[in-house]
């Protein structure tokens, strides 16, 4: 009990699943039962299988009755809608017989929606067969939207134990899932959803700008809530709307101009497009960090930046990140704001970047926007025909210039190359990639990305919106969000479907504005980086 009990004072929640596990195996060995309990519910309640570690305090749990039948078929809910089919296999084998063959059938379902869910099984009124039925919708819906919806319009009318939120969750995903697809239904089912989210708020708007019906996307930002429809975003659209309008009722062109005008002042994406719309200046001022040499010696001699910097020199970049999360924790945003400095001035860019973010200093654009690796940037750009503005702008937004970025699915190094892509593109550069570890290093990774970045720029008819998209989101997607008719290239990334995607594309567009003005000195870029979106048969032809 003694070495659990040391074990418990050592362990901090940030450790992983691993060691979570083997902390609530010591709860458990020190008789802290209600607790351990909460913790091994928690480890054991997600749609994905735990590491072996887990094994020994499930089966403690589970003794001690925590596997109960409302948790088990929670359980294969999540992993189900997790498409984690092999766990809900397993889970079943804890269920009685009856329970199995429902799990059984939400297999078949998961493969044959449209098939399934006529079967007269799913005809009676009961909770199992509903969540089943409901995840068959779903499921279908990503196939045929239509077919998904008008389906359910026959179904739902006998689902009389569905509660009204589990109903209308399915409401709001089909009208969401039109919105994402353009389907000319999406205005209208997003209009009937009773109490709307954030997300739907938001989609109806988008929904109505992608069938150019201004008035009712006018109608719903005006009925956003005060903070949303104050957003850069929401008063560019109701001004970029009032101007569309007033050439058939001129007096909104001085509503339009006003919101233009006061919206160019902003240093973002929708602030400079309204300053290109307005034909004012865009907002570029930089606000640096000043401080004295004795007001940072007090944070530069602290024993944990000391230790952060040291290791950073040394190359040991993961334990150098590891010192400086510990010793900037506590700090308070002016401390932070002289770490962050301190940082950029021994070329740390991204902890510089990360850290003055965590002080909400936006204004230094010399610290948030260095020029590192500018040679071979430079070169390349030239070497590629491509922007080095433009490269920045992508590096910037896929990094923050974190040379040893790896992300979840993959991605390495400072322009997030995928291996298998990498070496494609190595192959048509002749040369050869031998270890994924070779993307790590700034002038392979820098020639790769932007040789890549100029690929998607010729696959996309040398069209930067369209091209920056690709990089992020893959060239075969973005071809799936192609218009039907020609759309104006803003419209067309308000409405991409992807949100990450569309803020990625707005961001790397606002940098790239930004690294114009430092490598150029030229301002009032975005017009010409925003061309036409062309229609999907004069892409693809």
């Amino acid at each position: 009990a003694g070495q659990w009990k040391k074990f418990i004072s050592y362990y901090r929640d940030r450790d992983g699943t691993k060691l979570r596990c083997y902390y609530a195996r010591a709860l458990y060995e020190t008789s802290q039962i209600k607790k351990a309990n909460e913790v091994t519910e928690a480890l054991w309640m997600v749609g994905k299988s735990q590491p072996s570690a887990c094994d020994s305090v499930f089966k403690i749990w589970e003794k001690k009755g925590g596997m109960t039948r409302a948790r088990l078929w929670e359980r294969v809910r999540l992993a189900m809608d997790k498409g984690q089919v092999s766990l809900a296999k397993f889970l079943a084998s804890k269920m009685n017989k009856i329970d199995r063959n429902w799990v059984y059938h939400w297999r078949k379902m998961r493969k044959h929606p449209a098939e399934n869910l006529l079967r007269k099984i799913y005809q009676v009124d009961a909770p199992i067969p509903n969540m089943i039925v409901r995840y068959g919708i779903k499921r279908l819906a990503r196939r045929d939207i239509g077919a998904a919806a008008d389906l359910w319009e026959t179904i739902k009318t006998r689902h009389y134990k569905d509660t009204p939120q589990e109903a209308a969750d399915v409401d709001q995903f089909l009208a969401l899932r039109a919105a994402y697809q353009n389907h000319p239904r999406a205005l209208e089912w997003l209009e009937k959803i009773p109490e709307p989210t954030a997300k739907v708020r938001e989609w109806r708007i988008r929904a109505a700008l992608s069938q150019q019906d201004w008035w009712a996307a006018l109608h719903w930002i005006e009925a956003l809530p005060e903070a949303e429809r104050k957003s850069d975003q929401w008063q560019y659209w109701r001004a970029r709307i009032l101007a569309l309008e007033s050439k058939s009722l001129p007096t909104l062109r001085a509503t339009s101009e006003k919101v233009y005008s006061r919206l160019s002042k902003e240093r973002s994406y929708h602030g400079f497009m309204a300053a290109d719309r307005s034909g004012g200046e865009y907002a570029l001022h930089s606000d640096p960090l000043t401080f004295s040499k004795q007001e940072l010696s007090a944070i530069e001699n602290l024993p944990g930046i000391v230790r952060a910097r040291e290791l950073f020199f040394l190359g040991k970049l993961v334990d150098g990140r590891r010192e400086w999360s510990k010793v900037t924790a506590p700090l308070n945003p002016i401390d932070l704001q002289k770490a962050s400095l301190l940082a950029s001035r021994w070329g740390w860019h991204d902890r510089a970047i990360f850290t003055v973010a965590r002080a909400s200093h936006f204004g230094d654009l010399e610290l948030r926007f260095p020029m590192a690796h500018k040679e071979i940037v430079l070169s390349q750009a030239k070497k590629q025909g491509v922007e080095a503005s433009w490269v920045y702008g992508v590096l910037r937004q896929e990094s923050g210039f974190m040379a040893d970025a790896r992300s979840g699915a993959g991605a390495l190094g400072l322009m997030q190359l995928m291996p298998g892509t990498s070496r494609l593109t190595a192959r048509k550069l002749k040369f050869r990639i031998r270890s994924n570890m070779e993307l790590l290093n700034v002038k392979k990774n820098i020639r790769l990305g932007v040789a890549y970045l100029r690929r998607m720029w010729d696959e996309n008819e040398k069209n930067n919106i369209l091209a920056t998209a690709s990089y992020n989101a893959g060239p075969y997607r973005i071809k799936k969000w192609l218009p039907k008719q020609d759309m104006p290239s803003d419209l067309w990334v308000e409405t991409i479907p992807f949100e990450e995607t569309r803020k990625y594309v707005q961001r790397v567009m606002a940098y790239t504005v930004i690294y114009d003005k430092k490598l150029t000195g030229k301002t009032g870029m975005m017009p010409y980086r925003m061309p036409l979106i062309k229609a999907k048969h004069d892409q693809e032809s």
